[in-house]
């Protein structure tokens, strides 16, 4: 599969930054032979200081950017995360959700949060649905940012049929070290791909936060199942993108191992010794 992460600045504007994710995603097709899924960061628009007005609402002008983008250049494209409002029966409730767009500009479905980071769990609701999507003979699923952070929903993920795991992200500088790990301890532990498209540019939130990119695409290489090498892309330290094609039918080898070995965690006795 043939995979990019395209991690545009953020912008002053609304307006600028829908202009950089096209010239970006126009670049890359120039670039490259026509990847099979491009995925956007966590954020790429501004945020608003009245914090209210970084919510749309559903399928809101975000939305449709990123459907008329996958429309015009015949792309399968991921939207990163949007900040999205819905009339649900309870009320309005407020969600991080990452939508998915097939070469037509249709909607295949879209992933919400799972795992709320911080200031998040004040505005936000945490998604409760897992979902596998199908693409062409391999299926993938999406884990926003924090979700990686934890080893239930990747495993869950590798468990259900996942060939890949792509993951819209929002890690500031302070956090590179650590995120790192995470990513290439998550695709070890599954023997399952992983691509993670990181955010560009600055955002104030209580305080001065800094973006550096850097995403990564990590694959394995082909050979030995034991012990299992990891290959691993990574994107500029500005606006720009990352992409490559990566074998998911060797790992999938690797994971039929892997998952055999595990030992459920009901069947281990725990002792606490004084």
């Amino acid at each position: 599969m043939n995979v990019a992460c395209v991690q545009p600045k953020i912008l002053p504007t609304r307006e600028e930054c829908y202009l950089h994710v096209e010239d970006l995603i126009q670049e890359l097709l120039e670039e490259d032979q026509k990847p099979d899924i491009i995925c956007l960061p966590e954020r790429w628009v501004p945020l608003d200081m009245n914090f209210v007005n970084n919510f749309q609402l559903e399928r809101g002008p975000d939305y449709l950017l990123i459907k008329k983008l996958a429309k015009k250049y015949r792309i399968n494209l991921l939207s990163g995360a949007i900040w999205e409002k819905r009339n649900e029966k309870e009320g309005e409730k407020k969600y991080i959700t990452c939508y998915i767009f097939d070469s037509k500009g249709e909607e295949i479905g879209r992933q919400d949060k799972i795992h709320l980071y911080t200031y998040e769990l004040k505005y936000f609701q945490p998604g409760k649905e897992l979902k596998i999507f199908k693409f062409k003979n391999f299926s993938f699923a999406i884990l926003i940012c924090f979700d990686m952070a934890f080893y239930e929903t990747p495993r869950l993920a590798a468990e259900n049929g996942a060939d890949i795991l792509i993951s819209p992200t929002q890690i500031r500088e302070e956090g590179l070290y650590n995120w790192n790990i995470y990513l290439q301890a998550r695709a070890l532990e599954n023997r399952i791909p992983v691509m993670a498209c990181n955010t560009v540019g600055t955002i104030k939130i209580q305080n001065i936060r800094k973006f550096l990119g850097q995403s990564k695409i990590i694959s394995f290489e082909n050979g030995a199942i034991t012990p299992s090498k990891l290959i691993i892309k990574e994107g500029p330290p500005h606006s720009g993108y990352v992409y490559d094609n990566i074998d998911l039918f060797f790992p999938r080898k690797l994971r039929k191992f892997r998952l055999k070995e595990k030992i459920d965690k009901e069947n281990i006795k725990i002792s606490k010794v004084c």
